[in-house]
């Protein structure tokens, strides 16, 4: 018998917990307010053995997936559940899913997505800051877009990208505009793109 529910009423996380405690094997679905699929996991006997959020990874799409808090749930247990992507203890999985979305928070607090990175002197470390950097060019471009354009098409989230801009900041490759106005003298705002 399947189960449904609003995510406001029955948090991921508690299903996640239900679904583990139980040993249940299944296939949860996760849809946005206008009935689009946002991702799914699946789950064999309790233990996470797949899970799909866009192009993330398995682990990813997880963690992606324990921070939506508003839309609709549906579980539906099978036991045809396909090819198994992974296989992950769910709840360690869960306590680092609940970890990094309390990191996230703060994060996302001392990097607002309006605030300007530019870039100072230095290079990366990691293909992630690689990317930041190659991303952010030799302007200025806000949090906001950094994220987003390293974001496509990587196995990577907000998460990680914030963290490698935290990185980035500690030493001294880029620096940091907090401002909100973006005014001449603190950065500045973006550097115009060239016209062809």
């Amino acid at each position: 018998m399947s189960l449904e529910g609003d995510l406001r009423e029955l948090p991921l996380a508690s299903l996640i917990e239900m679904t583990a405690l139980g040993s249940k094997t299944g296939l949860v679905l996760l849809h946005d307010h206008e009935g689009a699929e946002v991702g799914r996991l699946v789950f064999r006997d309790g233990r996470l053995v797949g899970a799909s959020c866009g192009s993330l990874g398995p682990e990813k799409s997880f963690y992606a997936l324990l921070a939506v808090k508003e839309g609709r749930f549906r579980f539906e247990p099978t036991t045809e559940i396909g090819d198994e992507q992974c296989n992950l203890p769910t709840a360690s999985l869960l306590m680092e899913g609940m970890r990094r979305i309390d990191e996230l928070a703060e994060l996302r607090r001392t990097l607002p997505a309006p605030a300007y990175a530019r870039l100072v002197e230095g290079q990366a470390r990691d293909a992630l800051e690689s990317r930041v950097l190659g991303y952010l060019g030799p302007g200025a471009r806000t949090i906001g877009d950094i994220v987003d354009g390293v974001l496509v098409g990587a196995d990577a989230d907000e998460y990680d990208a914030l963290k490698a801009i935290t990185r980035l900041e500690a030493r001294g490759v880029v620096a940091i505009v907090r401002s909100a106005a973006g005014q001449a003298g603190d950065g500045g705002p973006p550097q115009p793109e060239l016209e062809r």
